[in-house]
């Protein structure tokens, strides 16, 4: 047998820290982290890219610098693709285009009841 190695504190030999951050990747992974946690059972996820891109993807996971998963909907279908987080514009889950925004400067389209009419 060698010899018994004696016990070292953390503090002695702390592991290297990340790098921190950039003002872009701390947005985007705050971005993706709130909707990859509302992800739903279709397990897909919408992630709009800062150039206009638009990806649908599925079994999304998100890793210290970079996140992945397959494609569904805006590359090849069933290709992995992997994205930093500088890059991410908005996400949200699930694959459907986004709600409609309402025009709130057109006219009420709610019919008036028979009592209003001239």
């Amino acid at each position: 047998m060698g010899p018994i190695p004696e016990p070292v504190s953390a503090a002695e030999n702390p592991v290297p820290a990340r790098p921190a951050d950039s003002p872009a990747e701390a947005r985007g992974r705050r971005t993706l982290s709130t909707a990859f946690v509302r992800v739903g059972p279709d397990g897909l996820l919408t992630v709009e890219l800062r150039n206009g891109r638009v990806l649908v993807l599925r079994g999304v996971v998100m890793r210290p610098r970079d996140y992945c998963g397959v494609q569904v909907v805006g590359g090849p279908a069933g290709a992995r693709f992997c994205g930093g987080y500088a890059e991410v514009a908005a996400a949200r889950p699930g694959g459907a285009p986004p709600p409609a925004e309402p025009d709130l400067a057109a006219p009420n389209p709610l019919p008036r009841s028979p009592a209003h009419r001239n």
